[in-house]
């Protein structure tokens, strides 16, 4: 699948990274000729308040809109679902998804089912959806998933207990707002997860096999924001630099991991996801270091190139220096944030077997990871979680 990437078009959505740019949405759907977006996001931002300024915006250009709210942290087919009739009974013909990951996860799917009456399970895996879907403007209200940038989209179906990406390139939004005005009121905790889950997304993709010299362009530019502006963002919430940055951040990962692909870590997370309903943010921040030690040399070259563009040492230092160097900074930014080290509460280790089983499922041989792991890698890589 990775290699078929390579020649198959995947557009990056057209983006504007400034305050207010919110009031854009009326010529971007008049320009495309687009009139009635359903405006898709979660009930904590409705409950919060913070979607206001986005419906007041729709409501001074007099913009037919409707609205569905309902999306949960890790969204589902039946969310998907109850989504897709609302879109359908207002006569709706586009979707604003305002919020994180899930928000315009869900959105996504929307889409794909509004214009196909193939069952969400059958759209599972790869290129499975083949349709032309309608304008999607995404608008983030975290820096991490950069799922405003991707082809996939992760669904849960709660009743089989599955997590499962879907991806086609029919997923991509048309459009992305990135306004550093909606993430002023974030809560210091998302702030840190999604920033080191935008940080695995561009680590990812950087050691995969699968990368190229623009994805390995936009992986080392996401990395380099991440590490000057993250911690800041966190301790300095309202200021409009740091956010603005980590959006920037955001974009340029997802722009690299949905060409060049993920690896172990986010297998490991779906996991967790689906069986513990671990925010997936808080799971890569936690998986990401402890899989980077098991890759071990193979990983020691790039790791070296990384560390050399942050000039975080002396360039003469070895591979494997800097590669160590590189792991405990990431540990060190996750203490900063008062980011837990493991999940020691939450793992069973009856599942274990079903955790490895599944994790192995998703990325062999889908993920160009730099180092294929048997069944005891993963074995230690979920006792090293629950201790």
């Amino acid at each position: 699948m990775y290699v078929a990437m390579r020649f198959l078009h995947i557009r990056t959505p057209k983006y504007f990274c400034e305050e207010n740019c919110l009031s854009k949405i009326d010529v971007i759907l008049s320009e495309n000729h687009y009139k009635n977006p359903l405006v898709v996001t979660d009930n904590s931002l409705f409950k919060l308040g913070l979607v206001n300024p986005l419906l007041n915006i729709l409501k001074e250009k007099n913009i037919n809109h409707a609205l569905f709210y309902d999306v949960e942290p890790n969204p589902s087919t039946d969310v998907v679902l109850k989504g897709l009739k609302i879109y359908q009974e207002n006569n709706c013909d586009c979707i604003i998804s305002f919020g994180g990951g899930s928000s315009m996860d869900a959105a996504k799917i929307i889409l794909a089912k509004s214009v196909s009456k193939k069952a969400i399970s059958k759209m599972k895996g790869n290129l499975k959806i083949h349709k032309k879907l309608p304008l999607h403007i995404a608008i983030p209200t975290t820096a991490g998933t950069g799922s405003e940038t991707t082809l996939a989209s992760v669904i849960s179906d709660h009743q089989s207990k599955q997590k499962y990406p879907i991806n086609d390139p029919c997923l991509v939004p048309h459009f992305a707002l990135l306004d550093p005005n909606n993430l002023l009121s974030l809560p210091g905790s998302i702030t840190s997860t999604t920033g080191m889950d935008a940080l695995t997304h561009a680590v990812e993709a950087y050691i995969g096999r699968a990368n190229t010299r623009y994805t390995k362009k936009k992986s080392l530019e996401a990395i380099k924001l991440i590490f000057e502006n993250l911690e800041n963002s966190y301790a300095n919430p309202k200021d409009i630099t740091y956010r603005k940055n980590m959006l920037l951040a955001s974009f340029y990962a997802g722009v690299s991991f949905t060409r060049a692909y993920v690896g172990y870590v986010h297998s490991v997370a779906h996991s967790l996801g689906a069986y513990y309903n671990v925010a997936h943010g808080l799971a890569n921040a936690i998986i990401l270091p402890i899989v980077l030690e098991k890759y071990g040399k193979s990983i020691y070259k790039k790791i070296g190139k990384i560390v050399d563009y942050l000039s975080l040492c002396d360039k003469k230092e070895t591979n494997e220096y800097k590669t160590k160097l590189f792991i405990s900074k990431i540990k060190e930014m996750n203490n900063n944030m008062n980011i837990i080290n493991n999940f020691k509460d939450k793992i069973i280790l009856d599942d274990i077997p079903e955790l490895i089983q599944r994790a192995n499922k998703e990325a062999n041989p889908l993920y160009p990871v730099p180092k294929i792991f048997d069944y005891k890698d993963f074995e230690e890589i979920y006792i090293s979680l629950k201790k």
